[in-house]
């Protein structure tokens, strides 16, 4: 069994040991260990049981219908008002030729605007709907939600009714924040509070809707804080049941003068497994390569993540916020940086179908994801593997966490072949569900 020379940490690993559930004392003691590699190799083996060696993706763009918002949190530099110079309102053909591409996903999240009625936010999705039928549409915050909710003057039931028949499939987790009432009055006290958040994705659960959560620290929060948010969506999903992901944000600091760095990528990295660990009950943990960077994500798949996110397309939000990241990642370095972290790539939808497995690497990854020197593929195949094909699994109808179990046990003996013996009579992707080739590497 596992130890640490942490006794704090240890308690922790001897709990995972008898099948104990952890408390808000063990979610202390792993964002406070100076063990950061015992604890990522605690919330890997757990990692592990539930997804094996596969970590997911998506081919999704992201849709940001305006920046123009009734509120003013503290810690948001994409926000803006009417008349400001970097103030923009997308047109509905913007917003078709945007997801016009082959994608599986669009997010679509963006400011709550003062002169747009609950109407127009109806169009957004029937645009994206029009120009992108088969793509699934996961969209708005609760915190939108809610003021279409006041807009309207109609009920959040009949919110979700409307969006879901202009093609609303699944909703993000945006808008959590920090579960408490102290930080709201600090960060964004115009901004609806943690019941009213967990109101709204408990209707969304109860209507069948499968939605996200999220966590944004490393600003003004405490450790305390962090943990009583995790313990809080455990007790929900404990009754509903309906979140597919939590995503772990790493607050851009920006121009907010609010602290004078991001944090580390040990604080993100001991934050991620301690996710991990402490949410036994969500699927999937997600390490968010927009706010994380590629390096410190890529390194998150070995403390818990099993989730990069996609490809997006261009990021608005966090990158308002001075994010050090690309505005967009192509399904080729996607495929990179799950390979280097030593996991097996799977190209899932917005609802965690696995539509496609990539063959795993014949020899070494460096040169795997790579055309050697010059150009020149130095092993036959290798070149093969640089462009990331990805067999077509789609039919098989498995879900991402049922890749280790009975049910995706085609899916899993496809996905660990090697290029060089993938049986003849199998399915590529079609191109347009691929990637961009090597040469569209950003």
């Amino acid at each position: 069994m596992q130890t640490s020379t942490d006794p704090r940490l240890q308690r922790v690993i001897d709990k995972q040991a008898a099948g104990d559930r952890l408390d808000a004392a063990d979610g202390l003691a792993m964002l406070e260990t100076h063990d950061v590699v015992g604890l990522g190799r605690l919330a890997n083996a757990d990692k592990e049981r539930r997804t094996g060696p596969f970590v997911a993706f998506v081919l999704n763009r992201q849709v940001n219908p305006t920046n123009v918002c009734v509120l003013s949190c503290r810690f948001c530099d994409f926000a803006t008002k009417v008349g400001d110079d970097n103030a923009y309102e997308m047109t509905l053909e913007k917003i078709r030729q945007r997801v016009s591409e082959p994608i599986r996903e669009v997010h679509v999240v963006g400011g709550m605007h003062p002169d747009w009625r609950f109407e127009r936010y109806v169009e957004v999705l029937e645009a994206i709907r029009e120009a992108n039928p088969t793509a699934q549409i996961k969209a708005y915050t609760a915190v939108e939600i809610d003021f279409f909710a006041h807009l309207e003057k109609i009920s959040v039931d009949e919110v979700f009714e409307r969006l879901e028949a202009a093609g609303m499939q699944a909703m993000p987790g945006g808008g959590a924040e920090v579960f408490s009432e102290r930080v709201r009055e600090i960060m964004y006290k115009e901004k609806m509070g943690h019941e009213r958040w967990l109101e709204i994705h408990e209707i969304a659960h109860r209507r069948g809707l499968r939605t996200n959560a999220t966590l944004l620290y490393g600003h003004v929060e405490t450790y305390e804080e962090r943990v009583n948010h995790l313990l809080m969506l455990r007790e929900m999903q404990d009754r509903t049941g309906g979140f597919l992901s939590f995503i772990p944000l790493a607050f851009q600091p920006g121009y907010t003068n609010i602290v004078s760095r991001q944090a580390s990528a040990i604080e993100d990295l001991r934050t991620i497994a301690t996710s991990r660990l402490m949410l036994d009950n969500f699927p999937h943990i997600k390490a968010y390569w927009v706010m994380l960077g590629e390096e410190t994500a890529s390194m998150a798949l070995q403390w818990g993540a099993d989730d990069l996110d996609g490809t997006i397309g261009e990021e608005l939000i966090a990158h308002a916020a001075l994010a050090s990241s690309p505005a967009g990642m192509t399904t080729h370095k996607l495929v990179k940086l799950i390979r280097e972290a030593g996991r097996l790539p799977v190209q899932r939808d917005a609802l965690y179908n696995v539509v496609g497995v990539y063959p795993a690497p014949g020899s070494d990854t460096h040169w795997a994801q790579r055309h050697g020197d010059g150009g020149v593929d130095p092993v036959p195949m290798r070149g093969l593997l640089a462009e990331a094909k990805a067999l077509d699994v789609e039919g098989h109808g498995v879900k991402t966490w049922e890749m280790v179990t009975d049910a995706g046990r085609e899916v899993r003996e496809l996905a660990q072949k090697a290029a060089t013996e993938i049986p003849a009579e199998a399915v590529w992707l079609t191109e347009e569900l691929q990637q961009e080739s090597a040469e569209n590497v950003v």
